[in-house]
């Protein structure tokens, strides 16, 4: 059987899944038991990105004595729900502490927070749960690895050393040398980088969201119709929030997230697009006792020989600059799945590869 070209670029998300047993030293109750870390260096064929998932069902702190904590380049925390039928439900109440004076910013509903290089921010702690299944936690950074030094007092220095391996990247170098000041209520000052995500929904039931437009955008969607004969197919999101630089305090970074629950073309009359910058597709399932369950077929073509891929499992696809991909086809679904988009630049760009009459076109987000 012939082997595709564009395999390497298929990446099964079990190949960063990590366990943490309950008495792992300075994982805290809130924490997710499992969590999904990719990195460009090891994973994703050295793009300059790194993320984690996890499914939070417990209350309390996340890293117990470790927060709060810094990265030397810029990050952006996602809390979003896991109800496939409200994109806009998180079911959870939660705190997060920012700057060096750990303000409170407490949230119940989906939420982005963008985290400059080098502010402090944690500890966060989930304060209530009313999702029976909990809720998602997406940490996207800007970097090929994870580099964090912990800021916090309260783990030994046995615990640092036996925390020093996993996950890599890690530097615990600094985790007692600052003491940890006492959260404080929120002043505001940190109040612009905390975002509600419901006001960017962009696709609601299957349509576009009024709300996620303005007329003038809507306009143009039409208009865009009109020229390439494109239109959202079953295939496409239900429900699905993106979220560009403009929305994210200009970091150079575009985000999608939403679900999907029927078979069928995601775009009807559209075939392969190209982007300016790399981007990373993730399809996950919505099963939080099965962080290896998908639910779903998937198939998706790759490449300028339209090589095609079926997507049965969890997975991310790379999608580098300048390589087509597309179509994307869903086969059957057993259960609705989710999709994360993550784009490398503050605006999402694309060109269409099979449709010269639509090349040259912006998306319009």
């Amino acid at each position: 059987m012939a082997i595709n070209s564009s395999d390497h670029l298929i990446k099964p998300l079990n190949i960063g899944l990590t366990s943490w047993q309950p008495d792992t030293p300075a994982i805290g109750p809130g924490n997710a038991r499992r969590e999904i870390r990719l990195n460009g260096r090891d994973h994703l064929e050295g793009l300059n990105l790194n993320f984690s998932w996890g499914v939070h069902q417990g209350l309390g702190e996340w890293h117990a004595g470790l927060d709060p904590h810094v990265h030397p380049y810029p990050e952006c925390l996602l809390f979003v729900g896991l109800d496939s039928a409200n994109v806009n439900y998180l079911g959870a109440e939660v705190d997060c502490c920012l700057g060096a004076e750990q303000e409170i910013y407490p949230f119940d509903e989906p939420t982005a927070i963008v985290i400059p290089a080098g502010l402090p921010h944690g500890p966060i702690t989930t304060k209530r749960m009313y999702s029976p299944r909990g809720f998602g936690f997406w940490a996207v950074e800007l970097n090929p690895v994870a580099e964090i030094t912990w800021l916090g007092q309260g783990i030994s220095t046995l615990s640092a050393g036996q925390l020093r391996a996993v996950p890599k990247g890690v530097n615990f170098a600094a985790a007692e040398k600052i003491l940890r000041n006492k959260p404080i209520p929120a002043t505001g000052k940190y109040a612009h980088q905390v975002k509600s995500m419901k006001s960017n929904l962009l696709i609601e039931r299957g349509k576009y969201s009024p709300s996620g437009f303005t007329p003038e955008q809507l306009a143009r969607q039409e208009e865009r119709g009109k020229k390439t004969g494109e239109r959202l197919g079953p295939g496409n999101a239900d429900h699905l929030i993106w979220m560009c630089g403009k929305d994210l305090e200009a970091m150079d970074l575009n985000l999608a997230w939403g679900f999907c629950s029927r078979p069928g073309i995601s775009r009807r009359g559209a075939g392969a697009h190209v982007h300016p910058v790399d981007e990373v597709l993730v399809y996950l399932g919505t099963d939080p006792d099965n962080i290896d369950y998908l639910g779903a077929e998937i198939e998706i073509d790759m490449g300028e020989g339209h090589e095609r891929h079926l997507i049965n499992k969890p997975a991310a696809i790379i999608c580098p600059a300048g390589v087509p991909h597309m179509p994307q086809v869903t086969r059957w679904v057993d259960r609705p799945f989710a999709v994360f988009a993550i784009g490398l630049s503050g605006e999402y760009e694309t060109r269409a590869f099979d449709q010269p009459r639509a090349a040259g076109l912006k998306e319009e987000t």
